[in-house]
């Protein structure tokens, strides 16, 4: 569907229409300002309570994460992304050719004795450990997953 058309307001009508146009404008002629609350997380409860914004949005400067939205679920205020950039996360090569699972299987020297493979199979695997872990912080710190 395409973006509806906004229908500007004539101002010059009414001696308060000025006014009205100045607001119109500001509100979708342009990026959205959001409120920016003065405290931090632990007090946005407080000062707004969940249940009184319920699906309302508000930016946040969290301890942890510093700049974010939160959005109000009628129980409760959610982080749902910060405005910080983060590392970079380096794609990893797969070079093992064999079959990807969920499980990542413990490689021992006991079961393996005398295998050339071992070291080299628990380092790729240390290394696949290393990179998701990456991953599930990067999203984890963009709220994206608790």
């Amino acid at each position: 569907m395409a973006r509806p058309i906004k229908n500007d307001i004539d101002s010059g009508i009414q001696s308060w229409d000025g006014k009205i146009d100045d607001n119109d404008e500001a509100l979708f002629n342009a990026p959205l300002p959001i409120h920016e609350h003065t405290g931090d997380e632990t007090d946005l409860a407080s000062t707004f309570a969940a249940a009184a914004y319920d699906r309302c949005a508000v930016m946040v400067d969290d301890t942890t994460y510093g700049w974010s939205m939160f959005v109000s679920d009628g129980t409760a205020w959610n982080r749902i992304l910060n405005v910080e950039t983060i590392a970079t996360i380096v794609d990893i090569t797969d070079s093992s050719g064999g079959t990807a699972n969920d499980t990542i299987a413990s490689i021992t020297n006991a079961a393996n004795a005398g295998s050339a493979d071992v070291g080299p199979t628990a380092d790729a695997i240390a290394d696949l450990a290393a990179k998701q872990q990456e991953i599930i912080d990067a999203l984890r710190a963009h709220g994206l997953i608790l």
